[in-house]
């Protein structure tokens, strides 16, 4: 049977670059696993998935052969499970807050590393599109926060605390180890800001703290209100008083992609809705000052040699796309409604629908560029700014993208992607309009 799991594997990345990396990544899984009787039901997409998972990262593959449930499950996996998965995470109640701290916070690590392998598998097995995996990994993102968040307001449910999930998470466009970009507000009727602000520190620690199973998120508060000189906790009247009045534009551009995601969900959401309504009468013309953001953050995180690709903050990479979503809300003064993700797409839909604009290809080229960040943040094991060209692991990165890509077809394809995304800001700056947007 050890020899049956080994010659699945290496039929499945015949030909393929990752073939040799499956010969050492998967020695421990072969070892402990190769006797399990589901490897006799191991075949087609759930075997491209489980050897491809296997063979990109050694860290996940060694995971995977300390948790026996968790290959059974991979091993038996039917096309596009996602979705039942998600709903049935999105139901689930916390783990027993009165259990052992320890064993609380490990159920929520064990959780969050189980389904990113699951989501790992659906995505490289082609089992479900890249969409599904990156929204079902914010449900488990989410699931995660709502959890650390039960568990930090058990003995103190006066705290009021909710949760504003930023950027990715908010438009469930989570990946590979994201991080969680989070506003912590808390109800104007709390008189001690101690009770919230001890309920988040609580909460950040149940997050990211190690443990005996690794830590869940790193999480990032930075985007409250005079980032990390203000108060960690904010009240809901203060928090649109300091975005009315005091907040910088790149502050007012992060807003547009935020949602509540745990605590007092319905009044948070109010709080926030309200909010950009207030900052959206008052937005005028704001295409000069984004551009001028959009350089300097080039300037500043961007830098580096030739052969090193920043995906995100490079010319014409995601922030690119990102800019002009959040822009095109600022300039036609419209925000997503409270009850929708303000995922990039949703955003841009508001250029097509009140402008006229065709954004299919900025959509389709985010997409694109997000699935290469993520298989490059799988090979990696963490979430690396840039991929280096020059890198072997490139050739697994590219493989991961789309089966039988070449590290060069894959630079031309990147290359491509940003050179258009770039016109398309361009446009959209010397116009002064998201309207200016002419390419596909």
């Amino acid at each position: 049977m050890t020899q049956a799991l080994e010659g699945k594997l290496e039929h499945a990345l015949q030909g393929t670059p990752l073939a040799e990396h499956a010969k050492i990544s998967a020695e421990s899984l072969i070892e402990r696993r190769g006797k399990d009787a589901c490897v006799a039901q191991l075949e087609g997409a759930a075997l491209s998935g489980v050897a491809r998972l296997v063979a990109s990262n050694a860290e996940a593959a060694r995971y995977l052969a300390m948790r026996p449930t968790l290959f059974e499950q991979l091993c038996t996996l039917e096309a596009n499970p996602l979705t039942a998965r998600g709903n049935s995470l999105l139901a689930q109640s916390c783990p027993d807050l009165e259990a052992n701290r320890e064993d609380f916070l490990d159920e929520i690590r064990l959780m969050r590393r189980d389904e990113m392998l699951v989501a790992a598998c659906c995505h490289f097995g082609s089992m479900a599109n890249f969409e599904a995996v990156s929204q079902y990994l914010s449900i488990v993102a989410e699931t995660c926060v709502r959890w650390a968040l039960a568990g930090a307001c058990h003995d103190r449910p006066e705290s009021h605390v909710s949760v504003l999930g930023m950027g990715k998470i908010a438009g469930r466009e989570f990946t590979y180890h994201s991080d969680l970009d989070l506003i912590f507000l808390y109800a104007d009727e709390v008189e001690d800001v101690m009770l919230p602000s001890r309920t988040a520190q609580r909460f950040i620690s149940y997050l990211s703290t190690p443990t005996g199973a690794g830590f869940a998120y790193t999480v990032d508060s930075r985007l409250r209100p005079s980032g990390n000189q203000g108060a960690l906790v904010t009240k809901h009247s203060a928090y649109t008083t300091y975005q009315t009045s005091s907040a910088a534009p790149w502050e007012h551009l992060a807003l547009m992609r935020a949602r509540a995601i745990a605590g007092e969900v319905e009044t948070a959401q109010a709080v926030l809705d309200q909010t950009r309504t207030a900052i959206l009468r008052e937005t005028r013309s704001v295409w000069p000052v984004l551009a001028d953001m959009r350089r300097r953050i080039e300037a500043e995180r961007a830098s580096g040699k030739n052969h090193k690709v920043f995906l995100k903050t490079g010319v014409g990479g995601l922030m690119d796309v990102e800019f002009l979503a959040g822009g095109c809300l600022l300039e036609c003064r419209r925000q997503i409604d409270g009850l929708k993700f303000p995922s990039i797409a949703a955003m841009l839909e508001v250029a097509r629908a009140d402008m006229g604009v065709e954004v299919e290809g900025l959509v389709e080229r985010y997409s694109f560029l997000r699935n290469v960040e993520a298989c490059s943040r799988f090979v990696a094991g963490r979430p690396a700014e840039s991929l280096d060209l020059r890198d072997e692991s490139t050739a697994l990165v590219s493989e991961l993208v789309e089966s039988g890509l070449t590290p060069a077809d894959l630079a031309e394809k990147i290359q491509t992607a940003r050179e258009a995304n770039r016109q398309a800001f361009n446009d959209v700056v010397s116009t002064g309009s998201i309207a200016g947007i002419t390419g596909p």
